[in-house]
């Protein structure tokens, strides 16, 4: 009853500030990403892209320098890569389209043949719809052993819901079954309900951040986590996946001023160690996702070995994004450029397209 009531009367409050309200992840043609989050004055969160779409597009001029750049002996790679990262991915669809018009010839498969590797794979991945690629990491987390619940978590935290129905239209497309009844079949208890929720893709958009709501969300979780025997999960769930990222962050605050303990360590004292984690990804998200996703990527560098899959996935999902954000968090945390980072991991033509998207 609490729930339904909180739910009731914050949904009133977003509805009366929407007209102030921007999207920040709003669906843009066969892309379905936006290049920024635009700031106003009733929320903190500002991202950007370091692939933006390119001003005075011509699908069948970039089509033309293609098949130029891959016919005959060889390819000129450095035509490949300045071509297909001066542009979003709505216009890689443009010229993919192009291409097949004019040659009769898939471009996707054109590039398998022409380049290999980490590189090829990375150069494929870019010329995909981001729907299809992003529903091809899903399964790749699901598939085998265990499921890798950090990628559908990062995945469809910042997807909303035009992004996540067009992920699930290309994931049953091409592996002839739902993404929720393999997520339903995959996992169980609280990390199945957090999945299955965040695929719905039912978080507010950014809104004026209302303090005595956070406040509200914070009393509410502790009546209901620390202070009862047993803790209410579907609360816990409902508000973590239904406020904006910044009234998130707000209540995580106000928790900490109220009761003196920060939403982590609530969280690693009331829940199993698998949706806890999943949780906490949720608040560190609020907090500062460049952070967060800066991390991965110097974990990713870091030791023996490039995780290359964990590299290739972030900066392709985030540099129409965020990638701005994210190579600002890299410098002040580790003092040195994700550039500078990628130029001592990878090599050849693979360093090149990964510099290409982050600059």
């Amino acid at each position: 009853m609490k729930l339904v009531i909180l739910a009731v009367l914050f949904v009133s409050v977003v509805h009366s500030t929407e007209d102030h309200c921007h999207q920040s992840w709003t669906g843009s043609g066969s892309c379905g990403y936006s290049n920024a989050c635009y700031k106003t004055d009733y929320f903190k969160s500002v991202y950007h892209g370091t692939i933006q779409a390119r001003p005075n597009f011509q699908a069948s001029q970039e089509a033309e320098k293609l098949h130029k750049a891959m016919d005959g002996a060889g390819t000129k790679d450095n035509a490949v890569i300045d071509i297909l990262t001066s542009c979003d991915n709505e216009q890689r669809q443009l010229i993919a389209q192009a291409f097949e018009e004019i040659y009769e010839k898939n471009l996707i498969q054109v590039l398998k043949s022409e380049l290999s590797g980490d590189y090829g794979d990375v150069v494929v991945h870019l010329v995909e719809p981001s729907a299809e690629y992003e529903a091809w990491l899903m399964n790749e987390a699901i598939s085998g052993f265990g499921t890798e619940e950090d990628v559908l978590i990062e995945i469809m935290s910042f997807r909303n819901k035009e992004q996540l129905e067009s992920i699930q239209q290309a994931y049953e497309t091409k592996f002839g079954k739902t993404l929720a009844d393999d997520i339903d079949s995959d996992t169980s208890g609280n990390m199945q309900k957090l999945l299955l929720t965040l695929m719905k893709g039912e978080r507010d958009e950014p809104h004026e951040v209302v303090q005595s709501f956070a406040k509200s969300d914070a009393t509410f979780l502790y009546q209901e986590g620390e202070d009862r025997f047993g803790t209410d999960d579907d609360l816990f769930l409902s508000v973590f996946t239904s406020r904006s990222w910044d009234q998130l962050a707000a209540t995580c605050k106000a928790y900490e001023e109220l009761y003196d303990k920060s939403m982590e360590d609530v969280l690693e004292e009331e829940f199993a160690s698998g949706i806890m984690s999943g949780l906490k990804k949720l608040v560190a998200f609020s907090r500062d996702r460049a952070v967060y996703f800066a991390d991965k990527l110097h974990e990713a560098m870091s030791g023996m070995g490039t995780d290359d899959e964990t590299l290739q996935r972030i900066i392709i999902t985030h540099c129409e994004v965020d990638m701005l954000e994210i190579k600002e968090a890299y410098r002040n945390k580790y003092g040195r450029t994700l550039g500078n980072m990628i130029r001592d991991d990878c090599s050849g033509n693979y360093k090149r397209v990964l510099l290409a998207l982050i600059n």
